[in-house]
């Protein structure tokens, strides 16, 4: 039986900032607003965690790990840790959330947003998208 954790545990939804609604950003208090484009949790660890997530996008957990300087099996349990989700299940979900908001700018590609996301081609995103019953990448 897992225990429930003590501290704060963080979603992505939680961290993620939808920079195409930005008025969104106003019921987080007044606050500087963020220009990473997710909320700082104070954390170390899980900002460049996050930070590398959503500069680099989808990529494996041993090139996210090599960013930080720690093994992959460290990162793994520490995202766990303090998400509550693994690793690949906490990645996959932020770039669902930056997937939906790179969809609706009308100016991009989808091969660029594909490749902001990390995937090394269209296809790959478009299978990541319809394995995750997201449909067809299209302008939403």
């Amino acid at each position: 039986m897992r225990m429930k954790a003590t501290f704060k545990q963080y979603t992505p939804a939680e961290l993620y900032i939808n920079m195409n609604d930005p008025e969104t950003l106003e019921a987080d208090g007044p606050n500087e607003v963020p220009t990473t484009g997710f909320r700082p949790t104070g954390g170390a660890f899980l900002d460049a965690f996050v930070n590398n997530l959503h500069r680099y996008g989808l990529r494996t957990g041993d090139y996210h790990a090599a960013l930080l300087g720690i093994k992959r099996t460290d990162m793994c349990t520490s995202v766990f840790t303090l998400t509550g989700m693994k690793y690949t299940d906490f990645i996959e979900t932020y770039i669902l959330l930056m997937a939906n908001d790179l969809l609706k700018i009308k100016k991009k590609e989808l091969k660029e947003v594909s490749q902001r996301l990390g995937f090394g081609s269209y296809s790959g995103f478009y299978r990541f998208m319809m394995r995750k019953k997201m449909g067809k990448p299209s302008r939403r």
